[in-house]
């Protein structure tokens, strides 16, 4: 076993990276002009060859140039073994499966059921805690241990990394990485998939970190979901992790609550989720001008409104799923909440879907809804006279 520390990624990728990415490429007899003429550098293999290319990318050609490099030596170790890569359309599932998760420990779970359905192709993944660390292992069947196997299992790992951050908001830090090749890369280039310390010559792949992270909450939402796997896991010129404010990720947990019609968890537990104390939590929470009780009685507000659209609940059924003993209590919080009551609001919602629900089916039958504003021939012509 040989330890190194990889030397921390500056923020803009640089030359080297690409022409070490594309020089692997050619050693596999991949066409390095061609994802060089893709991202727009019309100079092709040319740029490759000079050495001393210090042309400034572009994010947009970086991302290019390291999809188009992955994806095809990913191929070509999957080839080698026998079996087709994991795709890209594959990935996503993986993540939308993931999004609806509670916490990092049931998410980190159910990628270790995903991948193995995929029978391999996408390696073997597992999760122990000893002590106050956890240890996320991805090993893969890569009979072969050389510079494209060890690109594929680097890249593999440092999307784990970001992904388990960018769920719950927060980068896991301090994170230590093992792997079971020798260094067989340039420094640079690890440094930009691995910004971390990393050990060579292990048992396996894996990734180590405060066991505290596992309990926090998945805070991400779909339509987040959505816009991250436009570019991700190729982005790595840009922090998908960067730690949510802390009021959205206590909001996360009091919500999850609520939906499942559990007794809100009190200040000193969720203080202890985020391995804070009460106080601190306070502190940080007033630093984003909320509190508390402002982020209870707000996710407490939002699903009151979407129960209040059904009408066939009654307030005391709502003010028992919102946490309070009786529907006086929640009409006098509503009131506080909106400044008006729950049956004045449940009117107004229902009214408004009567009258949207009209208009579709006028549309439907081809016709116009009455409104004020339509005059027929003949009342036209009545008030001629």
């Amino acid at each position: 076993m040989s330890k190194h520390v990889a030397k921390l990624a500056s923020s803009m990728p640089s030359a080297a990276v690409v022409r070490e990415l594309l020089q692997r490429v050619r050693d596999i007899g991949g066409d390095a002009d061609a994802i060089l003429r893709r991202a727009g550098l019309a100079r092709g293999a040319d740029a490759l060859s000079l050495a001393a290319w210090e042309r400034q990318l572009s994010h947009e050609q970086f991302i290019a140039i390291y999809r188009d490099c992955v994806v095809m030596l990913e191929d070509h170790v999957s080839r080698r073994a026998g079996r087709p890569a994991m795709s890209k359309t594959e990935v996503d599932l993986l993540c939308y499966c993931l999004i609806s998760c509670a916490t990092l420990e049931q998410a980190i779970g159910r990628a270790a059921d995903f991948c193995a359905m995929l029978g391999g192709r996408a390696g073997e993944l597992s999760l122990r805690v000893v002590g106050t660390r956890a240890r996320f292992r991805m090993h893969t069947f890569h009979e072969k241990r050389d510079m494209s196997a060890l690109l594929s299992d680097l890249t593999g790992l440092s999307t784990y990394a970001r992904l388990f951050g960018w769920l719950i908001g927060a980068d896991l830090e301090p994170l230590t990485v093992e792997l079971c090749y020798r260094p067989l890369l340039d420094a640079t280039v690890i440094a930009w998939l691995m910004p971390h310390p990393i050990t060579y010559e292990v048992a396996d792949n894996h990734l180590r970190f405060p066991a505290a992270y596992l309990r926090q909450p998945v805070i991400r939402s779909a339509g987040e979901l959505d816009e991250l796997l436009k570019i991700f896991p190729f982005d790595l010129t840009t922090e998908q992790s960067k730690s949510a404010p802390l009021s959205k990720r206590v909001r996360t947990i009091l919500g999850t609550a609520l939906a499942h019609r559990a007794v809100l968890p009190t200040t000193a537990q969720i203080a202890a989720q985020f391995g804070i104390s009460a106080a601190t939590l306070k502190r940080r929470l007033a630093e984003e001008k909320t509190s508390m009780q402002g982020l209870k009685d707000r996710c407490r507000h939002e699903l009151a409104l979407d129960l209040l659209r059904d009408q066939s609940l009654p307030f005391g059924e709502i003010a028992l799923r919102l946490g309070f003993s009786d529907a006086a209590s929640f009409t006098r919080a509503f009131r506080n909440w909106s400044g008006g009551s729950p049956s004045d609001y449940r009117r107004t919602a229902f009214a408004s879907t009567s009258t949207r629900t009209s208009s579709r089916a006028s549309i439907r039958r081809g016709t116009r809804p009455t409104n004020a504003m339509t005059m027929t021939p003949a009342m036209v012509r009545k008030l001629a006279e």
